[in-house]
């Protein structure tokens, strides 16, 4: 994780470092806005089997996911018609579990996702500019009581990554503060889970995720 973090901060102080050689126009930006995200794929589908260290058989129900709000905060710099910036969400909620008979089994989930994404925005530099671009990020869904080893329950982590396409739109009230919608496609692949009964595991297949998040937000440039 330490190093993926490092490898988003260099890309964007590469980016700086080019645009400072051949005189971009520059700027940075920091936003805040809402939204919400829809997700399908295998954590919708079933539970994952694990076993012990004593040959112990268990069942890890990832949450599904299937609605969820989130705020949305970056912090970039606009080189350019092109737009750097390291981006953030979090949020918690209420998910029913994948694997029971039924959707009496509910339990509070934990989701962070941080990234990197690189637009290029058409129209630059016109009060109305419409972006697209490719995004990376690093996300974990952590859910409490979802593992299962006969009476005994863990919480569990599923960590994972994701490829992102972006499409947004800025709108600039002023100079210097714009509203931008956006839509975010996420294809995301969670490759290992962790609960304290097994610790980290390894998933063989990955879990593959797809998540579609819609957000407005208010950005202000300097």
């Amino acid at each position: 994780m330490k190093f993926k973090i490092i490898t988003l901060v260099l890309c964007l102080l590469a980016g700086l470092t080019f645009a400072e050689e051949y005189y971009w126009p520059r700027t940075y930006y920091v936003s805040a806005g809402f939204g919400a995200q829809v997700s399908k794929g295998d954590f919708n589908e079933r539970a994952i089997s694990g076993t012990d260290s004593a040959g112990v058989k268990g069942y890890i129900h990832p949450p599904a996911l299937e609605f969820v709000a989130t705020p949305d905060l970056m912090v970039g710099v606009n080189l350019g018609a092109f737009s750097l910036g390291l981006g953030f969400q979090y949020w918690t909620s209420e998910q029913v579990m994948a694997g029971f008979p039924d959707e009496s089994y509910r339990q509070d989930t934990r989701i962070w996702r941080a990234g990197l994404e690189v637009t290029y925005n058409l129209f630059w530099p016109d009060f109305f500019q419409i972006g697209l671009g490719l995004g990376y990020s690093y996300s974990s869904v952590k859910s409490e009581n979802a593992a299962l080893f006969g009476t005994d329950v863990y919480d569990a982590e599923f960590m994972g990554s994701a490829v992102a396409f972006i499409a947004n739109i800025h709108y600039y009230i002023t100079e210097n503060i714009a509203m931008v919608p956006a839509l975010k496609f996420y294809e995301s692949w969670f490759k290992n889970v962790h609960c304290s009964r097994i610790d980290n595991n390894d998933l063989d297949p990955y879990l593959w995720q797809t998540f579609v998040l819609a957000t407005v937000s208010i950005q202000y440039q300097f």
